[in-house]
Formats: C-alpha cells, structure tokens, sequence
C-alpha cells in the first residue's frame, strides 16, 4: 500500500489538499522539476507554459491560470480554473522538503483530487531518480489509494470511483464461456447512451466496420442484444449517480484469441466515450493505443500475445 501523503484542510474557508514529502534531492534540483515547463511536461497534470513571473497569465486544458508568487527556488504560487496551488522547498538535511497545496471548492472531490495527486508525485519520484513513469504505469494504485483517501476524510467513496471509472475506465474481464465483460461509466443518462448503441448513424460513429451489429432483442433505454460475426453481444445500461453505467458481454468460442478481441473492444469504448463527449475520435487514432493495451491483456489472461500481434500487423490501418 503506497503511503498517504496528503492532508484534507480548511483555507480561507475552503477545503484544501497538503501534501508533504522528503526529497532526497536538491532544492534546486527539484524547484526546476516543479517550475520548468519542459520538466513539469513529464509529470505534472497538465501542460503549462509559463516563465514563471509574478503576474503571468497561462491557460492549459481552455482554464486560466495566473502567477501569484515566485520566489526561486522556495516558492511558486498560482491560480487555475478558480483554484490554487502552490510548491513550497525548504532544505532538509541533504535533501528537501516539498510541500503542495491544492485550495479548491466541493469538499466530497477532496479523496478524488488526493488519489490523483499521489499519481503524479510518483512520477515526480520518479523523474527526480532520472527515471520516467507514464500515467498509465503509475495509476495501479489508484482505486485503492482513492478509497484509503475517502476513509481517512470520512467522504462518500462513490464520488470519486465514478470520476476515476471516467477517466482511467477499468480493464475488461475475461470469464468462463469464453466471455468478455466491460463496464464503462459514462457522464450522460441512459436515454443518450442507448440511443448511440441503437442508433446506426451514431454507432457507425464507432463501432466496428468490419462487420454490423445485427440487433435481435431491445429495450429502451436498458438493453440491447445484438450478433456480431455470430457472437452474441449484450448491452446493459442502467442509470448511475448523474450518469449511467454500460456493461457490455462478448461471447465468443476461442480463448486464444481474448487478448485480441478485449484490446478491440478497448479501443471501441474509447471511441463511444469520444463520440458521446462530443469529441468523436477516428479509428487510426484509436488503434495508437492497441499494441499497449493487448500486451496487457495478454499477460492479464495468461494467452499467447502473438496471435494478436499479426492480427494487428495484418490490419488495413498498419499496411
């Protein structure tokens, strides 16, 4: 279990993230990592492009953002999309001591916001060790350091597990039949998911072109069974918290060929999740991600990765 770092506290009336951690780094080593664009570029949440100076305006991911105190190499203070934050370094024998805050409004995020920043800290350990993690390395703990969070500032785990379920979806599950079973949350009603799923304009959107899904059984706005190159495919939707939650069954009859076919359908509610963000993503782009992701799966169900690997190396989109 990774250690809690982080404390939930009031500032000015509003809730508030701190973070203490020991660095066995310079203060100026690490002032550079948590102030220099192309150092935060590894780690860090989001992208900034900043000097940084007392007063400059950014903006990263459409919010903006303000500079509200530089004092190299001890402190760096901003604003962004209405909240702020800060690192603090002070030496501590032959390292440093960082201390990060994060001031922001709805105190029930508090264990979401705390979970995802032990994600990017580990990085931040890691870039400091002239290493390198990726989000998706890093992120293995997170459900569990999210519901350690939600324990220690007595908040509502369900917050935050829809939140993370939305952004980092949970892999798929290979059961006995062969069958695959996903799960995705979505932040729209039912109604909306279902009609993407029935609807063909919008599921040629992003479902697989290869071969069409041949609908035999609905029910609005719960269900849809469909066959698809003979498989049975089931699509259960049910409403969840302010959004729904889609859970979605692939029976098929070869085990060997799972990794494949889990990577496929990835990639596909990658696709789903884009289009019903109003931000459709075309199927190249989607695929950047398969080998990464089957490799996964492969090790995940214990089968052969080649099969998949010609699979993928044989698709019209690589040739």
């Amino acid at each position: 279990m990774t250690t809690l770092t982080g404390t939930l506290i009031s500032v000015d009336d509003r809730p508030a993230l701190r973070f203490e951690r020991r660095l066995p780094h310079s203060v100026e080593r690490v002032w550079r990592a948590v102030s220099e664009p192309a150092e935060l570029s590894r780690w860090f949440v989001a992208p900034v492009d900043w000097t940084p100076e007392p007063g400059e305006v950014f903006e990263s991911y459409g919010q903006a953002g303000e500079i509200t105190e530089v004092e190299p190499p001890r402190l760096l203070a901003w604003t962004w999309g209405g909240e702020r934050f800060a690192f603090e370094l002070e030496p501590d024998g032959e390292g440093c001591l960082l201390v990060f805050m994060h001031v922001f409004d709805e105190r029930e995020q508090g264990a979401n916001y705390a979970s995802g920043w032990e994600i990017h800290l580990s990085r931040l350990d890691a870039l400091l060790a002239g290493g390198s993690l990726t989000v998706d390395q890093a992120r293995g703990p997170l459900a569990e350091l999210h519901d350690s969070y939600a324990e220690r500032f007595d908040l509502d785990p369900e917050t935050g597990r829809r939140q993370i379920e939305r952004m980092y979806p949970s892999a798929g599950e290979l059961e006995d039949g062969p069958r695959l079973r996903f799960r995705r949350r979505f932040a729209h009603p039912p109604e909306r998911v279902f009609r993407a799923v029935m609807d063909a304009g919008e599921r040629a959107e992003w479902f697989p072109a290869d071969a069409p899904l041949e609908v035999v059984e609905s029910e609005a706005p719960g269900l849809i069974v469909g066959t698809w190159f003979g498989d049975t495919l089931r699509f259960e939707i049910r409403a969840d918290g302010d959004g729904s939650l889609l859970e979605f069954t692939h029976e098929f009859e070869d085990r060997d060929t799972s990794a494949r076919t889990a990577a496929g359908w990835d990639r596909v509610f990658a696709r789903l999740g884009a289009l019903l963000a109003g931000e459709p993503l075309g199927e190249k782009e989607s695929l950047e991600k398969w080998p990464e992701v089957h490799e996964a799966y492969a090790e995940a169900f214990g089968v052969d990765p080649e099969i998949g690997r010609r699979a993928f190396a044989e698709h019209p989109m690589q040739t």
